[in-house]
């Protein structure tokens, strides 16, 4: 029997390079999937699993353009060279272009209204 669906917020696959520091150490990575809540990363090279809720910032490049999306959360997830982060904060312009992101993905703009007053809430938590 699976389990059923507990993610509150859709998910976009991508495949755009990132930076991600973790306690001191910058590593390269590429994105997995990113969504309002946090990103998931796929790094160049291992990271410790004693990174588990560390503070880390990340940073998502876009092809040929001065811009991306920052963020800072914490490590949730670490398996091998995959790195979870939660989003905790994030500037005003990186909210945005996420947003801009998801929008454009999710092409239904209740279910995007319906994300973000999830994320309100979970920071208001």
């Amino acid at each position: 029997m699976t389990s059923p669906e507990r993610r509150r917020f859709h998910r976009i696959a991508t495949d755009k390079p990132a930076s991600l520091s973790v306690a001191g150490t910058e590593f390269q990575c590429q994105v997995v999937d990113i969504s309002l809540h946090g990103i998931l990363l796929d790094c160049a090279s291992a990271i410790a699993v004693s990174a588990i809720g560390e503070p880390a910032s990340a940073r998502v490049q876009f092809d040929g353009a001065d811009f991306g999306i920052g963020l800072e959360g914490r490590v949730i997830h670490v398996d091998g060279r995959h790195v979870g982060i939660e989003s905790r904060q994030m500037d005003l312009e990186s909210a945005a272009r996420l947003r801009r992101l998801v929008e454009l993905n999710l092409a239904d703009e209740a279910l995007l209204e319906r994300e973000l007053g999830e994320l309100i809430a979970a920071q208001a938590d």
